[in-house]
């Protein structure tokens, strides 16, 4: 009763947004929350504000229901269009690098009713309000097809995309209109205000744009684990803290120039807002933008401001505009961390207050300079505190559910990164406003903001280091063997003990560890100290400093064949930092960990196969728990000849093959040799080759080999049971193979 009559909106949302979970979670008890949910209101806020609550709570779960009918129809009906001419305005800057990007676009063409769809293009990246015209193909928006990789798919639906478009480069044509192209070039001078001066691929530059725009490059994923471990990713991205700072900043210089508290408001409101729009309005931004304008007006109407209330207020709204933001991740952290701090801000400062306890034995009329600065220093410590751990412990469930991990330290890293980033930020601002001025001074500012960078980065890498800085909520309690389904002909596996150790079995290239395998094994709390490259194939091997700055490495086994100016090139040549890199040859063996080895078949160190990479891919076999599993990679015809010639025992249990470019693989003869159980195929790479696959398949169901396709599987998981059964779960298809030992 006490809560609902001092903060009645945020109690109100607060049931709105557990009906709306409970639709969706819970659908049958949908009826009885409703109830529960009516008499609360009727009991404490009387009749009037019930129907008033019950009006907005069947709006939002009926409009809502409505809505995801329509988006099933929409992608049903745009998964089956195929080719199209189609029209379209970006709503959104686009992103992308190497001549590709990609935007959610709003179709004009008649009869699509202005659905929303990922448009993707090719050439420059162009800027939010660009009208397209392109041929191209609707397709789907799919499904993740590997364990622990972020559900982009489930992303766009949240935001109401219904298809994909994949524009010809050929048959496109794009315009933008004054007020558009006006828009985006204040957008790009403010970035390249932000940074001019500056080397553009530093990491200096990557600390910057992400923190005062929210642009997180490519590669930078290494970077981002420093910050992800010690609990601080907030800074690394534009949140509700930014967007707070910049307006306490903008307070601060009109009260110094002597404005009024009333005047000075419509100015931070506006500014806030501004922020939101330069950064490309995201969630976060745009909810503290409203927050802060509903906080702020309060002042300017001569009313007690509530955190709490401010919230309920803007939820409430957001959710009427459309329940399904509610479902992003980063939407709910950023209200739940809000909410996490008005509720628990005070008991948390109660805690914490014999930090700023004043001296017993002194009064502090006789107290000097120093002494009182101590003691300010002492309460500002104790409130930032206080405020951190709030946060951290609000955050705790919504972090260790969608991410699987938990960081305690981040209630000291948040307190230690905030004066750095409010600092970092304040300069930014400073410069892109005295660029047009004089752009000696802009780069001098951001010359000395890129110290500020460094120490940004340094300092989340420092907490991140801290023993038990962070954990994974389910780390593997089992010897876990995961097989990823890249496509293109990428290929990547990771086998984990029970004791905590790692090791990667190839990469899958750059693209695919940044996009993929990286953030997997991040969410799956796997943390790789050992790497095994079997060939120098693009979608193999990703480079050596890539690979150290997202996992802790200590060694490296290398297959390749260096090419001056390729990552094998890189490879050899890397001893830095601690990582000792070995080129294992044939019948040499390789701790796995928890027990398990690995033994060299074939190896490029032995000798020259053939002059194609695939020809040249070292070949392992995995012993675990009393099983083989046999890894060819992309190894073709001439490798299982020399495999076969060799005359050395090939048995395995399971086959894990990919596909040679050009050669015929998996021959009659060489199957026989290994005789196994199972084999799993990897994903068609596009060649000449994948329509062999199917005369194969044929013969090795005759001969009662259990067939793993990954086309249909998507990623692997491999587990021995209690039996000592091999047990192989499919990601895509829910589907389980059981392996019975023989």
């Amino acid at each position: 009763m006490r809560q609902w009559a001092r903060k009645p909106l945020f109690a109100l949302a607060s049931g709105l947004v557990a009906l709306i979970a409970l639709d969706h979670f819970a659908p049958g008890l949908l009826w009885v929350g409703g109830l529960v949910f009516a008499g609360m209101v009727v009991r404490f806020g009387g009749w009037k504000t019930g129907m008033v609550a019950v009006a907005l709570a069947a709006i939002m779960v009926g409009g809502g229901r409505i809505r995801d009918a329509r988006q099933d129809a929409d992608e049903a009906r745009f998964s089956n269009m195929g080719l199209a001419d189609v029209e379209a305005r970006l709503i959104e800057d686009a992103r992308g690098e190497e001549g590709t990007w990609s935007a959610v676009a709003r179709l004009r063409s008649e009869g699509h009713g202005g659905r929303k769809v990922r448009w993707m293009g090719t050439g420059e990246p162009p800027p939010a309000g660009t009208e397209v015209k392109a041929s191209g193909v609707f397709g789907g928006l799919g499904t993740e097809r590997n364990p622990g990789v972020p559900d982009r798919a489930q992303r766009l639906r949240n935001e109401g995309v219904v298809a994909v478009f994949r524009a010809s480069g050929m048959r496109s044509e794009q315009w933008i209109g004054p007020v558009s192209a006006w828009a985006a070039g204040i957008k790009k001078g403010f970035r390249e205000s932000i940074t001019v001066g500056l080397d553009d691929d530093s990491l200096a530059v990557k600390v910057i744009r992400a923190v005062v725009l929210g642009e997180r490059a490519r590669d930078s994923l290494g970077l981002v684990r420093g910050f992800r471990e010690s609990g601080t990713l907030h800074v690394f991205t534009v949140s509700g803290m930014h967007v707070m700072m910049l307006g306490s900043m903008i307070w601060f210089a009109l009260k110094w120039a002597g404005v009024p508290r009333r005047a000075a408001i419509p100015a931070i409101i506006a500014a806030m807002f501004g922020y939101a729009w330069l950064t490309g309005n995201g969630p976060a931004a745009v909810r503290a933008a409203w927050m802060g304008a509903v906080f702020l007006g309060a002042f300017a109407f001569r009313r007690r401001p509530d955190l709490l209330n401010a919230l309920g207020a803007v939820l409430i709204l957001s959710l009427l505009f459309d329940h399904r933001m509610i479902r992003m991740p980063g939407v709910q952290l950023s209200y739940g961390v809000v909410a996490a701090i008005g509720l628990g801000t005070a008991l948390a400062r109660r805690s914490l207050a014999w930090i700023a306890a004043d001296e017993l034995f002194l009064p502090t009329s006789e107290t000097g300079f120093w002494q009182r600065k101590w003691q300010g220093f002492r309460r500002n410590l104790a409130e930032s505190l206080a405020v951190s751990t709030a946060a951290s412990v609000g955050s705790l469930p919504l972090t260790a559910f969608h991410f699987g991990m938990v960081a305690p330290i981040s209630v000291f890293a948040s307190v230690a990164l905030v004066p750095i980033v409010f600092a970092l930020l304040g300069i930014a601002l400073v410069s892109s406003m005295l660029r047009p001025l004089s752009e000696s001074a802009s780069v001098f500012l951001n010359r000395t903001n890129a110290h500020l960078a460094n120490a940004c980065a340094d300092t989340a890498g420092f907490f991140a280091r801290i023993p038990g800085a962070s954990g994974s909520v389910a780390p593997p309690k089992s010897d876990t063997l995961i097989i990823y389904d890249l496509g293109y002909g990428a290929a990547a596996a990771c086998f984990t003990s029970a004791s905590g150790n790692s090791l990667l079995l190839d990469t899958g290239g750059k693209f695919s560890l940044e996009s993929q395998v990286g953030p997997s094994l991040m969410r799956l709390g796997m943390r790789p100290d050992a790497v095994i490259l079997t060939h120098g194939d693009a979608g193999h091997a990703a480079p050596p400093g890539l690979l150290l700055e997202m996992f802790p490495l200590r060694q490296a086994a290398s297959g390749l064949v260096p090419v001056p100016g390729s990552v094998a090139a890189e490879w050899m040549d890397f001893r830095a930092r601690g990582v000792r890199v070995s080129h294992p040859r044939k019948g040499d063996l390789m701790d796995f960990g928890g027990g398990s080895w690995g033994e060299v078949l074939l190896s490029a160190q032995d000798g020259q196969l053939g002059s194609l990479a695939d020809d040249r891919a070292m070949v392992i076999r995995l012993y675990w728990k009393g099983w083989k599993i046999l890894f060819t990679g992309d190894a073709g015809g001439i490798s299982e000849d020399a495999l076969l010639e060799s005359g050395i025992d090939l048995a395995a249990n399971v086959i894990v093959a990919g596909l040679h470019e050009s050669d015929f693989s998996l021959t009659e003869p060489f199957v026989a040799a290994v005789n196994p159980q199972a084999i799993i195929l990897a994903s068609p790479a596009g060649s000449e080759m994948d329509r062999l696959r199917d005369h194969q398949k044929k013969s090795w169901e005759r001969k009662g080999i259990r067939l793993l396709d990954q086309r249909v599987t998507g990623g692997l998981t491999v587990t021995v049971s209690a039996a000592g059964d091999l047990i192989i779960k499919g990601f895509a298809d829910r589907s389980e193979a059981v392996i019975p030992k023989r």
